[in-house]
């Protein structure tokens, strides 16, 4: 057994003697300490660790009771045996009130032993019961604190979240359930109901998943509109059950899911839109190689006729109607988005009053136009004729919804899009916008028809005055300059379209450079041609070598690299169509340009395909001609290649 330690505070040495031999013969183990005065109690205390305190009520240059506050305050923890003379009742019961353990006159020391091991049995249970207190204390306190940060998780967690009774009682909801449905101080009171706060029915909904829960025990979900449709959400309920397995409560997740079924609608509409204008890019290529050919011989053909030539009018209504052909299969391209992009900084304001006139040449007299532009400049990058498209597409859709006049707008603001309005709308990137408005007074559309007016080929008008291509077109186009576009509209009350587009930096814009206006000329140097359509390629021979150009031809891109590799000196221009079996253009250019770098030439093609990204083309330095190309076109772009140093 680990002997005790004990302090005796004794100045009388006989004394001392008599308690250590006391405690030595009755079997105690000890450590005995003696302080006699001040210095050596002084002493005593700093060294600590006692088990155990006897002391005298009179030692010379000690008063006991500051002793005793001394060892309370140092020690509380350890008993402390008063052994002394006589001393009077009212001093004992006070030195016992004042914390001294026990009372022991000298002359009976018999009870010294028993108030030991009482004491230190007392000060054992004591310090257990203090810990326990303390480790209480300390979980009562780590418990608050968890509740505290339960609390706060609970209402910064944008899901309403509420606590219900197995009587549909509400007995808790988070910051967010009071703020999803409007609730104020009072609406929570001890004896509301979920379905009364919340949904302001008198009974529940039988398709209510906190019902059904309740019936099954387990996790429900369901899904509901706020009353005026404006808003869905999602409600899940959870059973919480006790220890006999009955339910007590139900935790009811609510989520406003409204944006998130926009985000689906609208992608449910993206993917609609790539995959008819994958079908429709394929047609425009295929339809493009067909013109070509249509347009190319009939040029040349015109050539040949004389003015007064019988056929020449015939031959003048073919080119008539391939050029008709060529800008449907223009839209289709548009529409895909398989056409290279030419993007630069645009001020909308100045785009809008550049193209007012030909609006108002669309629209006739008997309709009365009007910009409203913003006074600062709105500047996106963009690319003007595809916007010059979007606004004339609009004005031509307003000129035949108002058959008998009205008034056309169209205005400009700026917009800045936050996290509110995306929430709102389902769409959008934050930042500074453009809002371009177009506003009509005619005739409007019901809902139904204004969820399809986006839809390719779907057209209000009547058979043969529409390709329905138009505001699909538009569509493409906005979603190509990362905007949207959204239509408001109500029968008899007119219609506006709005677009939005991400604003940049105005900065300084460089002049579109003119045309060459010269003659078309010919040469003698020689050509490799590589294009996979026999009619187009056929076409192309002809009119190059009747301007006195050699040509080398190739059916794809691989028979082109293996042509070159045989004539590396020889061939002073490449033309290679972009969409060709085994190698495509852009893939032959890069093997010739590893046998002779900086070879020039020029892309002529019915579209961009989806592996070659715009940019590619954009920074390989060729000319990009668009089929249907006309031989004048083709001869005039390849004469300034040859002549460029």
């Amino acid at each position: 057994m680990t002997p005790l330690r004990i302090l005796l505070i004794e100045d009388e040495e006989a004394d001392y003697l008599l308690i250590a031999r006391h405690l030595r013969t009755n079997g105690l183990t000890a450590t005995l300490r003696w302080a006699k005065d001040g210095p050596e109690l002084a002493a005593a205390l700093e060294t600590g660790g006692w088990d155990l305190v006897l002391s005298d009520y009179k030692v010379i240059g000690l008063d006991f009771k500051d002793t005793l506050r001394l060892l309370n305050s140092r020690f509380s923890h350890v008993p402390v045996l008063l052994v002394s003379g006589s001393i009077g009742e009212e001093t004992a019961v006070e030195l016992l009130k004042s914390g001294v353990t026990d009372f022991i006159l000298k002359d009976r020391l018999a009870r010294l032993i028993p108030a030991i091991e009482r004491s230190l049995n007392e000060a054992a249970e004591k310090r257990k019961r203090k810990e326990a207190e303390e480790q209480l204390s300390a979980r009562e306190e780590a418990y608050r604190h968890l509740s505290q940060a339960y609390r706060v998780l609970l209402d910064s967690v944008p899901d309403g979240i509420v606590h219900l009774s197995p009587d549909l009682k509400v007995r808790w909801a988070n910051i967010a359930a009071q703020r999803m449905f409007a609730l104020g101080a009072d609406s929570l009171a001890p004896d509301s109901r979920c379905h009364v706060v919340f949904w302001k029915d008198n009974e529940p909904c039988p398709s209510c998943p906190v019902v059904r829960s309740l019936a099954s025990h387990r996790n429900e979900i369901g899904y509901f509109a706020s009353r005026d449709d404006s808003r869905e959400f999602e409600i899940r309920a959870i059973p919480v059950a006790d220890q006999r397995g009955d339910i007590e409560g139900i935790i009811e997740i609510v989520r406003d899911i409204s944006a998130h079924r926009k985000l689906e609608e609208q992608f449910r509409q993206a993917q609609k839109m790539e995959s008819i204008g994958t079908f429709a890019g394929g047609i425009a290529h295929d339809f493009n190689n067909i013109l070509s050919a249509i347009l190319g011989y009939a040029e040349i053909a015109l050539e040949h006729l004389k003015e007064d030539h019988p056929a020449r009018k015939s031959v003048h209504t073919i080119l008539e109607a391939g050029l008709r052909a060529s800008h449907l299969t223009k839209d289709l391209l548009m529409f895909s988005r398989k056409q290279v992009c030419r993007k630069e900084p645009v001020d909308v304001n100045l785009l809008i009053t550049r193209i007012e006139k030909f609006i108002r040449r669309v629209i006739g007299e008997d309709i009365q136009f009007e910009t409203r532009l913003a006074k600062e400049p709105l500047c996106v990058f963009a690319d003007s004729h595809q916007l010059d498209q979007v606004l004339m597409n609009f004005a031509t859709n307003a000129r035949d919804a108002m058959p008998g006049g009205g008034y056309l707008t169209i205005s400009t603001e700026r917009l800045e899009i936050d996290r509110r309005f995306v929430d709102a709308h389902g769409f959008g990137r934050l930042g500074p916008h453009v809002r371009i408005a177009i506003a009509d007074t005619g005739k409007g559309m019901d809902q139904q028809t204004a969820a399809k007016i986006f839809d390719p080929f779907f057209t209000t008008k009547e058979m043969g005055k529409g390709t329905g291509l138009g505001l699909s077109v538009v569509y493409g186009i906005v979603m190509e300059h990362q905007g949207h576009v959204l239509v408001e509209t109500e029968p008899g009350k007119g219609t506006v379209f709005t677009v939005t587009l991400p604003l940049i930096e105005e900065s300084k814009r460089e002049e579109p450079r003119g045309e060459d206006r010269e003659r078309v000329r010919g040469g003698s140097e020689t050509i490799l041609l590589a294009e996979d359509d026999g009619a187009v390629r056929e076409l192309y021979v002809r009119v190059l070598e009747q301007f006195g150009y050699t040509v080398l031809t190739a059916v794809n891109g691989e028979e082109a690299v293996r042509v070159f590799a045989g004539h590396p000196d020889t061939v002073d221009l490449l033309i290679l169509d972009l969409v060709m079996p085994r190698m495509n253009g852009k893939q032959a250019l890069e093997a010739i340009h590893r046998i002779r770098p900086g070879m020039k030439g020029v892309f002529i093609s019915g579209y961009a395909p989806e592996n070659i990204q715009q940019k590619d083309l954009l920074e390989v330095h060729m000319e990009i001609l668009y089929k249907p190309v006309s031989p004048k076109e083709l001869l005039r772009v390849v004469r300034t290649l040859l002549d460029a140093p």
